[in-house]
């Protein structure tokens, strides 16, 4: 198990470097505009952002917990319910934490 998390980490490291430079890059040259337009920004991405959360969640979990042949799921294998939930509690879990709890921190 941990050469798997290792292995996950070293593969997704280049992404998560790009994505935090990225962000901050963002807040350098956004970081004069109105707090009134941030808001409103922020009301508009902030939604997309814990949909795309919840979407990874559950995709990583299909990936690694669904059955498989030959590296293709089965079809009708992998439960939509058990999906939805793990995305669900997955993404506002995760965007609970990150968003209105360690900013406070």
């Amino acid at each position: 198990m941990y050469k798997q998390i290792h292995k996950e980490l070293k593969s997704h490291a280049p992404f998560t470097l790009f994505g935090a430079i990225t962000g901050i890059l963002i807040i350098v040259f956004f970081q004069r505009i109105p707090s009134e337009v941030s808001y409103k920004i922020f009301y508009i991405l902030h939604p997309i952002h814990v949909v795309l959360s919840a979407f990874v969640t559950a995709s990583m979990y299909k990936l690694h917990k669904c059955e498989r042949i030959s590296g293709k799921c089965i079809r009708g294998k992998c439960n939509l319910w058990i999906l939805l939930i793990i995305g669900y509690i997955g993404s506002i879990g995760i965007a609970t934490i990150s968003d209105s709890i360690i900013p406070y921190l």
